[in-house]
């Protein structure tokens, strides 16, 4: 017998009685190490999931259930959308599903779609026999083929054209497809990760993106929260960037004072976990101390002047508003929130000469929902004249 009862047995063998009192001591003891043990292991920060190896950092539920979704998603073969705003690290996801599933030893190959001329696209993704267009002097292999049997990422999917919408389609139905000019029918075996910033339903709404296409790439949907919406992460995120450049600059980590943290926490981060990066980064190399001052941050993370001006217009809007319901309280009839609604966006479509992407992001709306009020209020794109009341 081992432990406690291996102590009895050994007093129950010896000549003198049993100390009682004294056992009763050590168990006591033996009690109180083994809770100090657990209170000390359940006070260490929580370990990182392994995803963490491949940049991918965060403790709040929704990273926690991406990266079960990743794991998920690893084991199988399917094609998978990830969604995203820029800079939140969508490239990154789709390495780490490749790295963890059974085909990372075959090749894992990236193509950029927004980067690629629109009339060059099918050429990269497929090939092309030679004299198949100006300037094919020899075949030229794609990505499909050379992708066989492995990962291909197609990030920004929703930039390709109609043209190489419908190939990647005939891919993901039948596995085949012909060179740029070429009459070889070529099969092949590759797993298909896309990936856009922009809500590809939008797109389809739009006609600039075939449907049918969307239905067979969101088999399984993975969205990346933006930075703005895990400010929880940030302390992770910060130390892990920290190690990297300490690792890259070949000395140890540099740490932060509690102000830096703070500075961080406020700020919106419209470039995301790729804008942190940066800061941390150039943070990092200009400080000349041991540790990283609220003044070695660039200028836009410490513009209190913005954040002042912020907080007035906040006050100017909420002065607004409540004059706006003393009006609705005293005509209910007036509709006074279409009314707003309606000379907002026709200021927004004048002030752009009627572009609705520059309409939407001057409000901070989506243009699907610029195009809804247009339909609603019966506003033109080339607005001449502020709107009037809203119809009856």
């Amino acid at each position: 017998m081992t432990g406690i009862e291996g102590l009895e047995v050994v007093a129950l063998n010896r000549d003198e009685p049993i100390d009682i009192p004294g056992l009763g001591a050590i168990v006591a003891d033996a009690g109180d190490a083994v809770e100090q043990i657990r209170q000390s292991v359940s006070d260490l920060p929580q370990p990182l999931t392994v995803e963490c190896e491949l940049g991918i950092v965060g403790r709040t539920d929704a990273m926690q259930e991406l990266f079960k979704r990743i794991g998920q998603l690893a084991r199988s073969d399917v094609t998978a959308l990830i969604t995203g705003e820029s800079g939140t690290g969508k490239e990154l996801v789709a390495r780490a599903i490749y790295e963890h599933g059974k085909r990372n030893q075959q090749p894992f190959l990236i193509v950029n779609c927004p980067a690629i001329p629109e009339q060059l696209i099918e050429s990269e993704l497929f090939g092309h026999e030679r004299g198949a267009f100006t300037g094919a002097k020899a075949r030229r292999v794609g990505r499909f083929e050379q992708c066989n049997q492995g990962t291909l990422f197609l990030d920004g999917v929703g930039d390709m054209s109609f043209a190489a919408q419908a190939k990647v389609l005939r891919v993901l139905q039948s596995g085949t497809f012909e060179r740029v000019g070429g009459n070889k029918t070529i099969e092949v075996d590759v797993r298909i990760i896309a990936a856009s910033k922009e809500p590809l339903e939008e797109a389809v709404a739009a006609r600039r993106f075939r449907e049918d296409l969307f239905y067979r790439l969101n088999v399984v949907r993975l969205a990346i929260p933006p930075l703005r919406e895990r400010r929880q992460d940030i302390p992770l995120l910060v130390d892990h960037f920290l190690k990297k450049v300490g690792r890259e600059q070949q000395r140890l980590p540099r740490a932060f004072v509690p102000a830096v943290m703070e500075v961080l926490q406020r700020y919106t981060w419209p470039g995301n976990v790729r804008e942190l990066e940066n800061v941390i980064r150039g943070a990092a190399v200009l400080s000349n101390g041991d540790a990283i001052q609220v003044n070695d941050l660039p200028g836009e993370i410490l513009n209190i002047k913005s954040v002042s001006q912020n907080a007035s217009i906040a006050a100017d809007v909420a002065a607004v508003a409540h004059e706006y319901f003393c009006w609705a309280k005293n005509a209910p009839g007036v509709g006074v929130i279409d009314t707003v609604h309606r000379e907002l966006l026709a200021q927004a479509l004048l002030e752009t000469e009627g572009n609705q992407n520059k309409a939407a992001k001057l409000l901070g709306i989506t243009r699907t929902a610029v195009r809804s009020q247009m339909t609603r209020f019966n506003l033109r794109a080339n607005c001449s004249r502020l709107a009037g009341p809203v119809p009856g």
